[in-house]
Order: C-alpha cells, then sequence, then structure tokens
C-alpha cells in the first residue's frame, strides 16, 4: 500500500484513492507512489510512465534507479543514485562490494566522493567518505595488491578526512594506523597523542602509543601506555595485542 495512506486502508482501495487523484489533480507524490506500486507489481513501464512526471531531484533519480535494478541494470540504477545523492543506497551497495571485489568498490567510493564534492551541503558524509576511501584502499593491500600504488592512495584520502573534520577521533585514529602500518614511528606516535588528547579515554589511541614505543624498544613507555589503555579499554582488540606483544618481549 502506498506509505502515506492509512495502514487500515486495503492496497487496492488505497491504489485506486492515488489513480483518482492523479487523474483530477496530479501531484508528484502521488505519481511516486503509484510508481512504486507499479514496480512492485513489477510493471516497469507503467512505473517509468509515472517517472517521467515527477520533477527534477532526488524523489526522480531513487524511483528511475528502482526500476533499473528492476530491469536487472545495475550500472543504470547506481549511475540515478549517484545523481539523486542516495547516501544509504550507495554507502549499501560499497559495504557488499567490499568482501569480494574491493577494488571495484573502491571505485564507486570514489565516484560517491568526487559527487559529494560537488556540493556544499553534505561535509560530514564527504568527510566519511574519504575515511571509506582510505579503509576501501586498505583492504586492496590486504587482499595482496601493490602497497606502492594503494598505500598513498589510503594515506590522501585518510589525510583528507582528518583535515575535513579534525575533531572526530575516528578519521585521526585512522591516519595514525596508517603511519604506524607503513612504519612511519614519528608520525603515527604524533597522531596517535592527537587521539588521546581529543579523548583521552581513547584506549585504541593509548594502545597505539605503547605499539610505537614498543616497536622503538622502549619497554618502560610501551608499559605506561598499556597501563593506561587497560584502564580505559580492558577488552579492546588493540589493548589485547599490544598486552600479547609486550609480554612476549619481556619474556626470558
Amino acid at each position: 500500500m502506498p506509505a502515506s495512506l492509512p495502514r487500515a486502508v486495503p492496497r487496492a482501495w488505497g491504489t485506486a484513492i492515488y489513480r483518482t487523484i492523479d487523474r483530477i489533480a496530479p501531484a508528484p507524490f502521488v505519481a511516486r507512489e503509484l510508481g512504486r506500486e507499479a514496480l512492485r507489481r513489477g510493471d516497469t513501464a507503467t512505473a517509468t510512465a509515472y517517472a517521467v512526471t515527477l520533477p527534477a531531484g532526488g524523489a526522480r533519480d531513487a524511483l528511475f534507479a528502482s526500476i533499473e535494478r528492476a530491469r536487472g541494470d545495475e550500472g543504470a540504477a547506481i549511475e540515478y543514485e549517484l545523481a539523486g545523492l542516495d547516501l544509504p543506497r550507495l554507502r549499501a551497495r560499497i559495504d557488499a562490494m567490499e568482501a569480494t571485489h574491493p577494488r571495484a568498490a573502491y571505485a564507486l567510493a570514489i565516484r560517491l566522493r568526487d559527487r559529494l564534492a560537488t556540493t556544499t551541503t553534505h561535509p560530514d558524509a564527504l568527510a566519511n567518505t574519504e575515511w571509506r576511501c582510505g579503509m576501501l584502499a586498505t583492504n586492496v593491500v590486504y587482499h595482496g595488491h601493490r602497497p606502492a600504488r594503494w598505500n598513498p592512495r589510503a594515506h590522501r584520502a585518510f589525510l583528507a578526512a582528518a583535515r575535513m573534520a579534525p575533531y572526530d577521533n575516528t578519521y585521526a585514529l585512522a591516519l595514525a594506523a596508517y603511519y604506524y602500518r607503513t612504519s612511519d614511528n614519528a608520525r603515527a606516535r604524533r597522531w596517535y597523542r592527537r587521539v588521546v588528547t581529543l579523548n583521552p579515554a581513547s584506549a585504541d589511541g593509548w594502545s597505539g602509543l605503547g605499539s610505537v614505543a614498543l616497536r622503538e624498544g622502549d619497554l618502560s613507555a610501551a608499559r605506561r601506555y598499556l597501563a593506561t589503555a587497560l584502564r580505559y579499554g580492558p577488552t579492546a582488540g588493540s589493548v589485547r595485542i599490544l598486552a600479547r606483544r609486550l609480554a612476549a618481549r619481556e619474556r626470558p
């Protein structure tokens, strides 16, 4: 049943009411709901007829995306979703692609980032998408693709996200972890310090500082950082890893 009709009204009645409204006083919300109802019946031709009457905008793009997906044209559906900035669907599509097609997921995330960059209305979404691009590029490396090609892409994305949202610890932590993973201890330390400055209770930030200290052979500092990390997040994965590595180094 069209979403804006009372639930007590049977679907067939609701559709008939909307068709009557559409004949007497056409309105975009009516055409949108009738198009959706046609798609539920598998009638893409009728859905298209309603879609073309909608004004340009997100509702029109979303309906056309659903029509193309029903026809089996995923590429065309994604184009409409990008045009309409359907963030939930695009993010879900990227997430679904990541495990089996990490480079394709990255390519779609880059397209979403570039589309967001053309607007001034989604700054948080742009920073988040930059961060997502960095995570996807890192995942590509884990899948065995060339670090020399993909690590710089991850770095640019993480740095862009951290600069766009300097008080968001998620992005600072991602950048710190990138520097640690690529053995840039000085920058890793600097960014882990930023993490614990922004959030003194960040177990990941303190364990990151401990991991850098341990790598540099400063076991005393590593113990201090581990003690602080245990205070704030004794079950955090990064804390457990640091504890195991430190114990292994201290073992006679």
